[in-house]
């Protein structure tokens, strides 16, 4: 089982502390019986991560996990904010950002938190990645006031060749009934939605099991196994081009 969203290395963003936290985070993740995850520290104007810094991270990281006899595999990603379009693209073209799996096949995109820091060109943008062979992966719309209070924002990204991505501690209610509610909504709208934990540390992770469990009991069998196969195909794409 693999989690596409996880800010699970030691002390370089809003995740973990330290290496016993990782830890710690990362044996709940293997109870929760997620095999891989994707670690992706933040990359934006306050904590620029990029592929140069993440990947030897990474491998030390899972160095550690092997040590901690730990059964589980980190793969290399990042969480890349967009607030400008024209330097998110010399950026891309530069190949300096870490995609998921290390692998522009996929890539976690944010977006401030601010709507006036909303970047103009944003649907324009999601089209550009996908026409140079990207699939972009909004992470968490349902926190977003922006994307909930005009739906048609996000549905502008989804045609352009968007995936979203849910977090589960939202459908929990976790980040209050706004974010819970939404997250439904989007389940219900948009058929090309993972899960995901955006794990921080053990206090902001419910995991990946439970997630899939809500989305049964609320949403239907099929829904559940939908997102989790949608999961399953990004992690074999990684294995089988073995960038990782």
């Amino acid at each position: 089982m693999l989690d596409i969203h996880c800010h699970i290395l030691p002390n370089v963003d809003d995740g973990p502390n330290t290496l016993d936290e990782s830890l710690e985070l990362a044996r709940f993740c293997v109870t929760d019986g997620i095999t891989h995850v994707i670690a992706t520290p933040h990359c934006h104007r306050h904590c620029r991560l990029l592929r140069a810094d993440i990947l030897p991270r990474v491998a030390a990281f899972n160095d550690r996990l092997k040590e901690a006899g730990v059964p589980l595999t980190a793969l290399p990603g990042s969480e890349i904010q967009l607030t400008n379009v024209a330097a998110y693209q010399v950026d891309y073209g530069r190949g300096v950002y870490c995609h998921l799996g290390d692998d522009p096949r996929y890539s976690l995109l944010e977006f401030p938190w601010s709507e006036r820091h909303f970047p103009a060109g944003a649907a324009e943008h999601v089209a550009w990645l996908h026409e140079h062979g990207t699939t972009p992966i909004v992470a968490h719309p349902e926190r977003h006031g922006f994307f909930r209070n005009d739906p048609n924002r996000l549905s502008a990204f989804v045609d352009a060749g968007a995936w979203v991505q849910i977090t589960v501690d939202s459908l929990l209610g976790h980040f209050g009934p706004e974010a819970q509610v939404a997250g439904e909504e989007f389940l219900q709208s948009y058929p090309v939605a993972v899960l995901a934990t955006d794990a921080h540390n053990r206090q902001r992770c419910s995991g990946l099991s439970v997630g899939y469990g809500f989305v049964r009991d609320r949403f239907g069998a099929q829904r559940a196994d939908d997102l989790r196969d949608r999961a399953d195909a990004v992690l074999r794409h990684l294995l089988r081009n073995a960038r990782i």
